[in-house]
């Protein structure tokens, strides 16, 4: 009989802790968006990578690298980009669809490009670093992306869900080699 209060006892906290669980991932949903923070971090640790060797002001540099880490989720009408941009995110949210063209290596290299041609070639390469980092992050996903769209239907997908422990995991590895960086 002590056995069965037991594992009733043991169910019950099972059944607390997935209920906390829950409750915490809902409250903190709103704050903390997974991939909108881990795009981010992808970003920032790019910047890091790399910022010895781009010429040019650091913090455009970081602030167009941090850009570019986000912008592709314009085309998503939930996402803080889009809500930023507006009217203009909600018309491209309108006309495109999501992880399609502004999901591309053919229009990462384009937006890249044309900042380059007006502004300076350092400031587009660091659009387009931070704009592959958020194509990376979102090719490791079970969603993938078409990274030659329009012109060839080919995914690359991942194993880690979007929101799901495994994103959580990388978003630690990612704080730890940021901090890392930094000291």
């Amino acid at each position: 009989m002590s056995n069965n209060s037991n594992f009733n006892g043991d169910a019950r906290n099972l059944n607390n802790h997935n209920a906390f669980l829950g409750i915490a991932r809902q409250l903190l949903r709103p704050f903390i968006p997974m991939l909108f923070l881990t795009h981010l971090l992808l970003g920032l640790i790019s910047f890091l990578l790399v910022k010895e060797e781009l010429v040019g002001n650091q913090l455009i540099i970081l602030l167009l690298i941090l850009l570019g880490s986000i912008l592709p989720d314009i085309d998503e009408e939930n996402s803080r980009i889009n809500k930023w941009g507006r009217i203009l995110g909600k018309v491209i949210a309108f006309f495109s669809k999501h992880r399609g063209m502004f999901h591309s290596l053919l229009f990462a290299v384009l937006l890249s490009a044309i900042l380059g041609y007006v502004w300076s070639w350092y400031y587009g390469i660091a659009l387009f670093i931070g704009y592959l980092s958020h194509l990376i992050g979102d090719a490791l996903t079970p969603m993938g992306i078409q990274v030659f769209y329009p012109f060839l239907k080919f995914r690359i997908k991942g194993p880690i869900k979007t929101g799901g422990w495994m994103e959580w995991v990388v978003r630690i590895i990612l704080v730890v080699l940021i901090v890392k960086e930094i000291l």
